[in-house]
Protein backbone atom coordinates (compact mmCIF):
# COMPACT_ATOMS: atom_id res chain seq x y z
CA UNK A 1 0.00 0.00 0.00
CA UNK A 2 3.04 2.28 0.67
CA UNK A 3 3.98 1.72 -2.99
CA UNK A 4 0.42 2.89 -4.00
CA UNK A 5 0.47 5.95 -1.57
CA UNK A 6 3.46 7.05 -3.58
CA UNK A 7 1.86 7.07 -6.53
CA UNK A 8 -0.91 9.14 -5.60
CA UNK A 9 0.83 11.44 -4.22
CA UNK A 10 2.96 11.98 -7.60
CA UNK A 11 -0.19 11.83 -9.26
CA UNK A 12 -1.65 14.46 -6.80
CA UNK A 13 1.73 16.55 -7.94
CA UNK A 14 0.35 16.56 -11.57
CA UNK A 15 -2.90 17.68 -10.56
CA UNK A 16 -2.48 19.72 -7.24
CA UNK A 17 -6.46 20.64 -7.65
CA UNK A 18 -7.99 17.52 -7.95
CA UNK A 19 -10.52 16.60 -5.30
CA UNK A 20 -10.87 13.08 -7.05
CA UNK A 21 -6.32 13.03 -6.32
CA UNK A 22 -7.01 14.36 -3.14
CA UNK A 23 -9.37 12.27 -1.66
CA UNK A 24 -7.37 8.85 -2.68
CA UNK A 25 -4.47 10.49 -1.27
CA UNK A 26 -6.73 10.72 2.14
CA UNK A 27 -7.95 7.08 1.64
CA UNK A 28 -4.67 5.72 1.04
CA UNK A 29 -3.07 7.96 4.16
CA UNK A 30 -6.07 6.00 6.38
CA UNK A 31 -5.53 2.41 5.16
CA UNK A 32 -1.18 3.62 6.00
CA UNK A 33 -2.51 4.24 9.33
CA UNK A 34 -0.87 7.68 9.23
CA UNK A 35 -3.96 9.04 10.42
CA UNK A 36 -2.80 12.68 11.14
CA UNK A 37 -2.05 12.95 7.54
CA UNK A 38 -5.29 11.97 6.68
CA UNK A 39 -6.93 14.18 8.08
CA UNK A 40 -4.62 16.84 6.31
CA UNK A 41 -5.39 15.71 3.25
CA UNK A 42 -9.09 15.57 4.36
CA UNK A 43 -9.63 19.19 5.08
CA UNK A 44 -7.84 20.15 1.48
CA UNK A 45 -10.45 17.95 0.44
CA UNK A 46 -12.92 20.32 1.29
CA UNK A 47 -11.02 23.09 0.41
CA UNK A 48 -10.78 22.20 -3.07
CA UNK A 49 -14.44 20.98 -3.04
CA UNK A 50 -16.67 21.15 0.05
CA UNK A 51 -19.34 18.54 -1.71
CA UNK A 52 -16.80 15.80 -2.70
CA UNK A 53 -16.43 12.50 -1.36
CA UNK A 54 -17.73 8.68 -2.70
CA UNK A 55 -19.50 6.60 -0.85
CA UNK A 56 -19.08 8.24 1.96
CA UNK A 57 -16.92 10.49 4.07
CA UNK A 58 -13.10 9.67 4.30
CA UNK A 59 -12.29 12.79 6.30
CA UNK A 60 -15.10 11.57 8.59
CA UNK A 61 -13.18 8.29 8.84
CA UNK A 62 -9.98 8.88 9.82
CA UNK A 63 -11.65 11.80 12.73
CA UNK A 64 -13.44 8.61 14.30
CA UNK A 65 -9.93 6.49 13.94
CA UNK A 66 -8.57 9.94 15.77
CA UNK A 67 -11.07 9.54 18.47
CA UNK A 68 -13.01 12.73 17.26
CA UNK A 69 -16.24 11.53 17.13
CA UNK A 70 -18.72 14.97 17.24
CA UNK A 71 -16.22 16.03 13.81
CA UNK A 72 -16.96 12.50 12.08
CA UNK A 73 -20.41 12.64 13.41
CA UNK A 74 -20.99 16.23 11.92
CA UNK A 75 -19.44 14.97 8.30
CA UNK A 76 -21.01 11.88 8.41
CA UNK A 77 -24.75 13.60 8.40
CA UNK A 78 -23.57 16.17 5.79
CA UNK A 79 -23.17 13.50 3.45
CA UNK A 80 -26.44 11.43 4.84
CA UNK A 81 -28.04 14.52 3.63
CA UNK A 82 -26.12 14.98 0.26
CA UNK A 83 -27.27 11.20 -0.71
CA UNK A 84 -29.99 10.28 0.99
CA UNK A 85 -28.57 7.31 1.99
CA UNK A 86 -28.18 5.52 5.75
CA UNK A 87 -24.28 6.62 6.09
CA UNK A 88 -22.63 2.79 7.14
CA UNK A 89 -19.61 5.33 7.99
CA UNK A 90 -22.34 6.92 11.15
CA UNK A 91 -23.42 3.50 12.05
CA UNK A 92 -19.28 2.41 12.50
CA UNK A 93 -18.80 5.56 14.60
CA UNK A 94 -21.82 4.65 16.99
CA UNK A 95 -20.77 1.24 17.25
CA UNK A 96 -17.04 2.47 18.32
CA UNK A 97 -18.95 4.61 20.78
CA UNK A 98 -21.11 1.90 22.15
CA UNK A 99 -24.29 2.79 20.75
CA UNK A 100 -24.85 -0.13 19.22
CA UNK A 101 -28.80 0.39 19.13
CA UNK A 102 -27.88 3.44 16.83
CA UNK A 103 -26.00 1.47 14.97
CA UNK A 104 -27.87 -1.18 14.39
CA UNK A 105 -30.89 0.94 13.73
CA UNK A 106 -28.25 1.98 10.56
CA UNK A 107 -27.44 -1.32 9.60
CA UNK A 108 -31.20 -2.32 9.07
CA UNK A 109 -32.29 0.55 7.03
CA UNK A 110 -29.02 -0.09 4.48
CA UNK A 111 -30.13 -3.49 4.24
CA UNK A 112 -33.92 -2.22 3.47
CA UNK A 113 -32.11 0.20 1.18
CA UNK A 114 -30.46 -2.42 -0.83
CA UNK A 115 -33.58 -4.17 -1.78
CA UNK A 116 -34.69 -1.09 -3.87
CA UNK A 117 -31.45 0.37 -4.80
CA UNK A 118 -27.80 -0.11 -5.21
CA UNK A 119 -25.56 -0.17 -1.61
CA UNK A 120 -22.34 -1.24 -2.29
CA UNK A 121 -21.92 -4.19 -0.41
CA UNK A 122 -18.38 -3.86 1.87
CA UNK A 123 -20.14 -0.95 3.08
CA UNK A 124 -22.69 -2.72 4.92
CA UNK A 125 -19.91 -5.91 5.57
CA UNK A 126 -18.07 -2.75 7.79
CA UNK A 127 -20.87 -2.16 9.58
CA UNK A 128 -21.50 -5.90 10.59
CA UNK A 129 -18.07 -5.76 11.75
CA UNK A 130 -18.17 -2.98 13.53
CA UNK A 131 -20.95 -4.91 15.21
CA UNK A 132 -18.77 -7.90 15.83
CA UNK A 133 -20.94 -9.94 13.33
CA UNK A 134 -18.51 -11.74 11.06
CA UNK A 135 -20.86 -13.86 9.71
CA UNK A 136 -22.66 -11.30 8.53
CA UNK A 137 -19.74 -9.29 7.23
CA UNK A 138 -18.50 -12.37 4.97
CA UNK A 139 -21.55 -12.64 4.12
CA UNK A 140 -21.88 -9.26 2.47
CA UNK A 141 -18.05 -9.35 1.28
CA UNK A 142 -19.31 -13.03 -0.56
CA UNK A 143 -21.86 -10.32 -2.08
CA UNK A 144 -19.62 -7.67 -3.48
CA UNK A 145 -17.31 -10.44 -4.59
CA UNK A 146 -20.15 -11.85 -6.99
CA UNK A 147 -20.89 -8.30 -7.71
CA UNK A 148 -17.92 -7.65 -9.05
CA UNK A 149 -17.46 -4.77 -6.60
CA UNK A 150 -14.91 -1.69 -7.35
CA UNK A 151 -14.05 -1.10 -4.16
CA UNK A 152 -13.58 -4.30 -3.18
CA UNK A 153 -9.77 -4.32 -3.08
CA UNK A 154 -9.62 -1.86 -0.16
CA UNK A 155 -11.11 -4.63 2.37
CA UNK A 156 -7.60 -5.38 2.86
CA UNK A 157 -6.47 -1.67 3.26
CA UNK A 158 -8.72 0.02 5.47
CA UNK A 159 -9.54 -0.22 9.71
CA UNK A 160 -13.12 -0.57 9.29
CA UNK A 161 -11.88 -4.58 8.31
CA UNK A 162 -9.08 -4.84 10.49
CA UNK A 163 -11.48 -7.07 12.83
CA UNK A 164 -11.61 -9.59 10.13
CA UNK A 165 -8.11 -9.91 9.61
CA UNK A 166 -7.86 -12.52 12.11
CA UNK A 167 -10.18 -14.92 10.28
CA UNK A 168 -9.20 -17.73 7.99
CA UNK A 169 -11.52 -16.37 5.53
CA UNK A 170 -10.03 -13.12 5.18
CA UNK A 171 -7.11 -14.20 3.50
CA UNK A 172 -8.82 -16.30 1.17
CA UNK A 173 -10.75 -13.80 -0.28
CA UNK A 174 -8.17 -11.42 -0.44
CA UNK A 175 -6.70 -14.24 -3.00
CA UNK A 176 -9.52 -14.14 -4.96
CA UNK A 177 -10.01 -10.39 -5.47
CA UNK A 178 -6.39 -10.31 -6.44
CA UNK A 179 -5.67 -8.09 -3.44
CA UNK A 180 -3.17 -8.91 -0.82
CA UNK A 181 -1.50 -7.99 2.90
CA UNK A 182 1.83 -7.03 3.59
CA UNK A 183 2.09 -10.87 4.98
CA UNK A 184 5.91 -12.54 5.96
CA UNK A 185 4.70 -15.85 5.16
CA UNK A 186 2.92 -17.23 2.22
CA UNK A 187 1.44 -20.97 1.02
CA UNK A 188 3.03 -22.13 -1.53
CA UNK A 189 1.78 -25.57 -2.13
CA UNK A 190 -0.82 -27.93 -0.84
CA UNK A 191 -0.04 -31.43 -2.54
CA UNK A 192 -2.60 -34.20 -1.91
CA UNK A 193 -1.50 -37.81 -2.10
CA UNK A 194 -3.45 -41.03 -1.72
CA UNK A 195 -1.22 -43.76 0.28
CA UNK A 196 -2.19 -47.63 -0.75
CA UNK A 197 -2.55 -48.81 2.62
CA UNK A 198 -4.34 -52.52 2.89
CA UNK A 199 -5.25 -51.55 6.75
CA UNK A 200 -6.73 -48.47 6.09
CA UNK A 201 -10.06 -47.38 4.55
CA UNK A 202 -7.78 -43.63 3.70
CA UNK A 203 -4.27 -42.95 3.87
CA UNK A 204 -3.94 -39.50 3.19
CA UNK A 205 -0.76 -37.14 3.37
CA UNK A 206 -1.05 -33.53 2.84
CA UNK A 207 2.19 -31.65 1.73
CA UNK A 208 2.29 -28.23 2.66
CA UNK A 209 5.25 -25.66 1.64
CA UNK A 210 5.18 -22.65 3.56
CA UNK A 211 7.71 -19.31 1.67
CA UNK A 212 8.88 -16.89 4.30
CA UNK A 213 9.40 -13.10 3.19
CA UNK A 214 12.71 -12.25 1.79
CA UNK A 215 14.97 -10.89 5.06
CA UNK A 216 12.46 -12.70 7.67
CA UNK A 217 14.59 -13.20 10.76
CA UNK A 218 14.27 -16.13 12.96
CA UNK A 219 13.44 -16.42 16.67
CA UNK A 220 9.42 -15.48 15.64
CA UNK A 221 6.95 -18.27 16.27
CA UNK A 222 5.67 -19.86 13.27
CA UNK A 223 2.75 -22.07 13.28
CA UNK A 224 0.93 -23.95 10.53
CA UNK A 225 -2.26 -25.30 11.43
CA UNK A 226 -3.80 -28.12 9.18
CA UNK A 227 -7.32 -28.95 10.22
CA UNK A 228 -9.22 -31.94 8.28
CA UNK A 229 -12.17 -32.47 7.83
CA UNK A 230 -14.85 -35.47 7.53
CA UNK A 231 -18.29 -35.56 5.41
CA UNK A 232 -20.82 -37.03 7.62
CA UNK A 233 -24.10 -39.23 6.77
CA UNK A 234 -26.11 -35.63 6.45
CA UNK A 235 -23.47 -34.37 3.99
CA UNK A 236 -22.51 -31.98 6.69
CA UNK A 237 -18.57 -31.66 7.19
CA UNK A 238 -16.98 -31.52 10.61
CA UNK A 239 -14.07 -31.67 12.00
CA UNK A 240 -12.57 -35.33 11.67
CA UNK A 241 -11.54 -38.16 14.80
CA UNK A 242 -9.14 -39.90 12.42
CA UNK A 243 -5.66 -40.57 13.31
CA UNK A 244 -4.03 -36.97 12.38
CA UNK A 245 -0.28 -36.52 12.94
CA UNK A 246 2.21 -34.11 11.40
CA UNK A 247 5.87 -34.53 10.19
CA UNK A 248 8.35 -31.60 9.04
CA UNK A 249 10.45 -32.59 5.59
CA UNK A 250 12.95 -29.36 5.90
CA UNK A 251 14.93 -30.83 8.57
CA UNK A 252 16.41 -27.09 8.79
CA UNK A 253 14.01 -24.19 9.32
CA UNK A 254 15.84 -21.11 8.84
CA UNK A 255 13.75 -18.67 8.20
CA UNK A 256 15.75 -16.31 6.67
CA UNK A 257 16.07 -18.66 4.14
CA UNK A 258 13.63 -17.00 1.45
CA UNK A 259 12.74 -20.40 -0.15
CA UNK A 260 9.87 -22.81 1.36
CA UNK A 261 9.57 -25.42 4.45
CA UNK A 262 7.97 -28.06 3.65
CA UNK A 263 5.39 -29.89 6.23
CA UNK A 264 3.60 -33.37 5.45
CA UNK A 265 -0.01 -33.55 7.72
CA UNK A 266 -1.03 -37.34 7.42
CA UNK A 267 -4.57 -38.42 7.65
CA UNK A 268 -6.01 -42.11 8.53
CA UNK A 269 -8.84 -43.81 9.21
CA UNK A 270 -8.15 -47.48 10.34
CA UNK A 271 -10.16 -50.05 8.80
CA UNK A 272 -12.66 -51.65 11.02
CA UNK A 273 -14.68 -54.64 11.58
CA UNK A 274 -17.79 -52.78 12.76
CA UNK A 275 -19.63 -50.65 10.85
CA UNK A 276 -19.31 -47.31 12.30
CA UNK A 277 -22.20 -45.41 13.21
CA UNK A 278 -21.91 -41.91 11.99
CA UNK A 279 -20.35 -43.44 8.82
CA UNK A 280 -17.82 -40.73 8.60
CA UNK A 281 -15.56 -40.16 5.56
CA UNK A 282 -13.09 -37.70 4.54
CA UNK A 283 -13.77 -34.50 3.72
CA UNK A 284 -11.69 -32.04 2.82
CA UNK A 285 -8.50 -29.83 4.65
CA UNK A 286 -8.01 -26.26 5.78
CA UNK A 287 -4.51 -24.96 5.93
CA UNK A 288 -3.89 -21.76 7.86
CA UNK A 289 -0.25 -19.87 8.21
CA UNK A 290 0.54 -18.01 11.60
CA UNK A 291 3.86 -15.60 12.45
CA UNK A 292 3.99 -14.45 15.88
CA UNK A 293 0.03 -15.02 16.18
CA UNK A 294 -0.86 -12.73 12.82
CA UNK A 295 -2.97 -14.91 10.36
CA UNK A 296 -0.47 -14.94 7.37
CA UNK A 297 -2.38 -17.04 4.60
CA UNK A 298 -4.80 -20.00 4.04
CA UNK A 299 -5.77 -22.36 1.71
CA UNK A 300 -8.67 -25.05 1.72
CA UNK A 301 -10.34 -28.27 -0.52
CA UNK A 302 -12.87 -27.76 -1.09
CA UNK A 303 -12.89 -24.29 -1.47
CA UNK A 304 -16.83 -23.61 1.01
CA UNK A 305 -14.62 -25.41 3.56
CA UNK A 306 -13.07 -21.81 3.96
CA UNK A 307 -15.98 -20.38 4.73
CA UNK A 308 -16.48 -21.93 7.83
CA UNK A 309 -16.44 -19.98 11.23
CA UNK A 310 -12.88 -21.01 12.52
CA UNK A 311 -13.77 -20.62 16.33
CA UNK A 312 -15.93 -23.65 15.45
CA UNK A 313 -12.94 -25.92 15.49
Amino acid sequence: MKDGLRLLLEAKKLDPVSPINSYVATAAYLANNQIDDAISEGQRTLQLDPNYFYLDSVLAAAYREKGKFPEAIALYSNAEEATHLPSSGLAITYARMGRQADAQKILTQLIQTSESRYVSAPLIAAVCSALGDNEGAFRWLERAYEEHSGVLQWVAFLPEFRALHSDARFPNLLRRIGASQDTILAITETTFSEITDPSAQRHIVLKVGVRPRPGTQNGHVVRIKVDFYDLMKDNKLRPTNAQVSYNWLTFERDWTDATPKFLAATYVRPKSHRPASDERRYGGFVVTVYFDGQLQDSRASPPELSKLDPTRN
